[in-house]
């Protein structure tokens, strides 16, 4: 099997998941996610190439909730529809891109056999969570083209989800391209490996509740550090029922829950850190820590600025990686050979 070439093309992949979780961050903040209203496969790859085919696209949005209900009344005229939409126009291109990143070197490699049986499959796997992801992308997309223009927050965090899935596994497959019949031998505390799979389940919280966030556009609210309405914790947290609602629906506990999570992650994050010292993968941890230390800073000017373009974007990005870096101490702590102390 020919590593050096696939190891590559993995990292590439990785680039291009991670470039495409940006340009979707950049989507929903710019409220482009709905300017298109078709599900177009392959003709959907051109964009509308004179004015009477922007104009066609024009009016069929109008005939949709988010021109009805919301932009109608901002007097949108044509360009402003341009602006939206070539932001969701370059999200799917770029979903169309990295599918062909994906297939089509994948198909070369079996064909000149650089693949083993067991790398063969796990790129399987990937592909098949690639093309979830777009059919995902068009259902959370269709949830806003009904009565309430706004996609269901349920479904943009399974986009956004899986997107960190496809990325981490994507990631996970080079590793063990790197690292295949390796014999790594490594003095390791397991009393301490655990907690990060503990960092790694409460992170996904944290991103459930970010996304959450994101779908509700509660961001924009709330918008002081460290009070909310002027106390640490505020009243109404829990105002719907049933009780476990307010964890789907309640945009108050979601900001409130996104600043607790990042606060318990930053400083477990650190005693991690101090605690694994000692450890082989100990670069690693301080990357971590420092890390979700950034990711809080930006978290905090993020909301105190009303969630702007660019630093919703970075805080994003950042997000990815972070998983990055779980992701990879995960992988050396598994597969590492202990030797006993």
């Amino acid at each position: 099997m020919n590593k050096k070439i696939v190891i590559k093309w993995l990292n590439l992949c990785c680039l291009f998941i991670f470039i495409m979780i940006l340009i979707g961050g950049a989507t929903r903040l710019t409220q482009s996610g709905l300017s298109m209203v078709d599900w177009e496969l392959i003709m959907g790859t051109f964009p509308p190439l004179n004015e009477d085919q922007w104009i066609e696209k024009f009016n069929k949005y109008k005939k949709f909730p988010e021109y009805q209900k919301i932009n109608k009344f901002k007097n949108m005229e044509l360009p402003q529809f341009k602006k939206i939409y070539y932001w969701e126009y370059s999200h799917r291109l770029f979903g169309r891109i990295i599918g062909l990143l994906f297939i089509l070197p994948f198909l070369f490699f079996i064909k000149k056999k650089y693949l083993n049986k067991k790398i063969t499959r796990n790129i399987l796997y990937a592909i098949i969570l690639l093309i979830s992801q777009g059919l995902l992308g068009w259902f959370m997309v269709k949830s806003g083209l009904v009565n309430n223009p706004h996609v269901s927050h349920y479904r943009l965090a399974s986009h956004l989800f899986l997107a960190f899935i496809l990325l981490s596994y994507t990631y996970w497959i080079k590793l063990s391209l790197e690292f295949d019949s390796k014999d790594i031998y490594h003095k390791i505390t397991l009393t301490f490996n655990k907690h990060i799979f503990i960092l790694l389940f409460l992170y996904g919280f944290q991103v459930l509740f970010g996304a959450f966030i994101a779908g509700t556009k509660a961001g924009l609210l709330w918008n002081t550090f460290p009070l909310m309405e002027g106390k640490i914790v505020p009243n109404n947290l829990f105002v719907l029922k049933p009780f476990y609602i307010n964890f789907f629906e309640n945009m108050k506990l979601f900001q409130f829950s996104h600043r607790l999570l990042g606060s318990v992650l930053l400083l477990y994050s650190g005693w991690f850190f101090i605690k694994t010292q000692s450890e082989f993968y100990n670069k690693y941890s301080g990357i971590l820590f420092m890390s979700l230390l950034i990711q809080f800073y930006l978290g905090i000017m993020t909301l105190l600025l009303k969630v702007p373009l660019l630093l919703g974007i970075i805080h994003q990005g950042m997000a990815a990686c972070i998983l990055l870096v779980i992701i990879h101490i995960i992988f050396l702590i598994t597969n590492c050979k202990p030797i006993n102390r």
